[in-house]
């Protein structure tokens, strides 16, 4: 793609297009850019991600070997550094991306092009790197998760967000939560909220897809998704489907996405005896036919930055039940568009059962959700707009 001298030159910096919700909405921000004004690259260090194939013809992806100029035996030495800093780090001080820092980072190389403005998409790698081996006029960070819950350390990170002229969070209650983590240790960071982006159009257009996916009329089909990961608090969700066939209940749920956890979550499932009633499906490229299916969207979580999927649920006009983490109350209001409850198997149960036993409360709140109006990605891109104008 050819570098028009009139252009703004932005970098982005992400891990991987694997599926995620960073990940996601960088994606939707790209597919939305002016490449008449912008000229995109796009770093990522590990190349193969689902999401990959959905970037515009315009975007410049550069794959980059973290270790290309660094010898088997180096490496080997770095990989032993890393392994003895994670034994070292029982009491769990430091988040996994900032140990694997403190071992790598001196080994990284720089990237050799300069720019108007980097911007590290997510917490953790990207943002040391952009940090430390980009040379740009502006930098910016997102952060696209809880700061304090996700198990960050401050103390280590606020070289590296000192570099950045801003550092952009996701949602108001991410500020906060980063913003408190600063005040502890009597520092000041510059930090404004931009949404993450969902292109509602296209959640709906994705939704009509066909799917091989056979329902029943007497079972009550439940979707999430999400990684595999202990943030997801798939445990809770594994024994809410185990309480709700004791009661009786002809459950399907079926859970959309990979990860760490899937061993352990598979081993749950058959202590519980529910395999044919909790459903690994594994990542699907198109998750939305699915949730278009259930009857019920739930979202488990511990924490979450944003809390994309139960926007998109919420798109879908579903009947949504979600765990209390902090973001929820942005995106529903109890009883009348979705139903928050406890971060505890027993209240999500009790609130599934709620729905069950109330199919007038399940049309009321799709009904409230078709009348609901979002303009969050409209205001997202104004506010990037003027973030890369005026910085």
């Amino acid at each position: 793609m050819a570098n028009k001298s009139n252009q703004i030159h932005i970098l982005f910096v992400i891990e991987s297009l694997h599926c995620g919700g960073a990940e996601k909405s960088l994606v939707t921000l790209l597919q939305n850019i002016d490449f008449e004004t912008y000229h995109v690259d796009l770093i990522i260090m590990n190349p193969g991600g689902e999401f990959e194939k959905f970037l515009p013809s315009e975007v410049n992806l550069i794959v980059k070997n973290q270790f290309s100029r660094h010898n088997f035996f180096r490496r080997n030495i770095k990989r032993v550094h890393f392994l003895l800093l994670r034994k070292a780090n029982r009491f769990m001080k430091y988040h996994g991306a900032q140990l694997y820092w403190k071992a790598f980072g001196s080994f990284i190389s720089k990237h050799d092009t300069e720019y108007d403005i980097a911007i590290a998409y997510n917490q953790g790698f990207s943002t040391y790197y952009v940090a430390n081996k980009v040379v740009s006029k502006k930098k910016f960070a997102w952060l696209n998760t809880d700061y304090q819950k996700a198990g960050y350390n401050i103390t280590f990170d606020i070289t590296h967000y000192k570099s950045y002229d801003k550092v952009i969070c996701v949602s108001k209650e991410n500020e906060l939560s980063f913003k408190n983590a600063v005040s502890e240790i009597d520092e000041k960071i510059k930090v404004v909220v931009i949404k993450d982006i969902v292109d509602a159009d296209f959640v709906k257009k994705m939704s009509s897809e066909k799917i091989d996916f056979e329902k029943n009329d007497e079972d009550i089909v439940i979707v999430t998704v999400g990684r595999l990961a202990k943030a997801k608090g798939l445990d809770m969700a594994v024994e809410a489907c185990a309480m709700l066939r004791e009661k009786g209940l002809f459950v399907k749920w079926y859970v959309i996405g990979d990860g760490p956890e899937r061993n352990e979550l598979e081993k749950l499932i058959k202590i519980k005896g529910i395999q044919d009633s909790f459903l690994l499906l594994g990542f699907k490229e198109n998750p939305f036919p699915y949730m278009q299916l259930c009857d019920i969207y739930v979202q488990t979580s511990l924490f979450e930055g944003l809390g994309m999927t139960v926007i998109e649920a919420s798109v879908l006009n579903k009947p949504i039940v979600t765990t209390n983490f902090s973001t929820a109350f942005s995106i529903i209001e109890h009883n009348k568009t979705g139903k928050i409850c406890e971060m505890t198997s027993v209240a999500i149960t009790d609130t599934i059962i709620e729905y069950v036993e109330n199919v007038e409360l399940m049309q009321e709140v799709s009904e409230n959700l078709s009348h609901k109006d979002n303009y969050d990605k409209e205001i997202s891109l104004q506010k990037f707009k003027k973030l890369i104008v005026t910085s």
